[in-house]
């Protein structure tokens, strides 16, 4: 059965460095799977908002992603509880209707991290709210319910409530973030950055070696759940039959 993933960063790359491996394992299982940046990364340290679009389309295509799409935020801007940033949120949720959400973590010394996540998961509460009304093209949107929703770690780890087996799919996360190459890398006139740092891709591949390490696979990436998991039956964790 397939499903519709949407996994949102705040700017783009985030998605890539954060669960870029989860995003290319939905992606491959053949499930429908969409990236939203609320903002161009246009006060970025390095790089145009005309090159980071065309490193973010790349990216997604590495990723296997059907789609990329911008909520047209003002990067170093974003706030939580402003009300047209919240409706502009919640007509993208509306548009692609996901089954489920992948968000950033609000837990982040970032200001437009923390902001955009606390204001993701606002709009997706107002995502199934008859009376929030939202219009594209000109017609009103329906509601639409998110299933279900993780949060993925950022500059601070989330409770790993879940750990996505990114195994096969990590070196395709890596060449993702590689294709940010006005972040990770450092061409001249380029200025130093956490992202250009020599540690950062070993930063990346210990985070996801301790994620795996914690349920006996090579690569891992944490995600904690917003709700609690509803179960009916523990046959869930029953062993496969042989």
């Amino acid at each position: 059965m397939t499903m519709r993933v949407m996994a949102f960063g705040i700017h783009p790359d985030d998605v890539e460095i954060g669960c870029g491996g989860t995003v290319a394992l939905c992606a491959a299982r053949g499930h429908d799977v969409v990236i939203v940046d609320l903002t161009r990364g246009e006060s970025s340290t390095n790089g145009t908002p005309e090159e980071r679009a065309r490193e973010a389309e790349e990216a997604a295509r590495i990723l296997g992603c059907r789609a990329r799409d911008n909520a047209g935020l003002p990067d170093a801007g974003v706030m939580s509880e402003d009300p047209a940033q919240t409706r502009a949120v919640v007509s993208v949720i509306r548009a692609h209707r996901p089954d489920v959400m992948l968000i950033p973590n609000p837990d982040d010394a970032h200001p437009d991290h923390a902001s955009g996540g606390a204001l993701i998961r606002r709009a997706m509460f107002l995502s199934d709210v008859n009376g929030y009304v939202t219009t594209r093209d000109g017609r009103r949107q329906e509601r639409w319910r998110v299933r279900r929703a993780f949060v993925y770690s950022g500059r601070r780890e989330v409770r790993a409530d879940v750990v996505v087996d990114i195994t096969s799919h990590h070196e395709t996360k890596l060449r993702a973030i590689r294709a940010h190459g006005t972040q990770v890398g450092l061409a001249d006139g380029a200025l130093r950055t956490p992202l250009t740092d020599p540690r950062f891709f070993g930063a990346i591949e210990g985070r996801a070696l301790v994620a795996g390490r914690r349920v006996g696979v090579t690569y891992g990436e944490a995600l904690e759940l917003i709700a609690p998991l509803w179960l009916d039956d523990l046959a869930v964790f029953a062993p496969p039959e042989a």
